[in-house]
C-alpha cells in the first residue's frame, strides 16, 4: 500500500490552524484520517523551520541533508579504512 502524500500548502493550512488554536492535533487527525504522530511532526517542523518546512518531493531540510551527507561520508571512510587495514596485513604477511 502506497503512503499518502500531502502537498506543502495542505500541510501549512493544517499546521497554521493548530498553531492559531483553531483546532487540535487530535481533531485534525480524526477529520483528515491522518495519524496523530504525523500531524505532530508537521507542527514540530513548522515550529522549527517556519514556512521553509515541508520542502516537498523528498527534498531534505538543510540540516537533514547535511547530516545525510556526513553519515554517507563516515560510512565510506570506514569502508576505506577497513580495506587499508586488510592491505597492511597482507603486506606484512608478504614481508615474512
Amino acid at each position: 500500500m502506497m503512503r499518502k502524500t500531502y502537498d506543502q500548502a495542505f500541510k501549512l493550512k493544517i499546521v497554521k490552524q493548530i498553531v492559531n488554536k483553531e483546532t487540535t492535533v487530535s481533531e485534525v487527525a480524526v477529520d483528515y484520517h491522518i495519524s496523530r504522530p504525523i500531524v505532530s511532526r508537521w507542527v514540530s517542523e513548522f515550529n522549527r523551520y517556519g514556512n521553509q518546512a515541508f520542502s516537498g518531493q523528498g527534498n531534505r531540510l538543510p540540516d537533514k541533508a547535511r547530516h545525510y551527507v556526513l553519515e554517507s561520508e563516515v560510512k565510506r571512510l570506514k569502508e576505506e579504512n577497513e580495506i587499508l587495514k586488510k592491505f597492511a596485513m597482507f603486506v606484512d604477511q608478504e614481508k615474512k
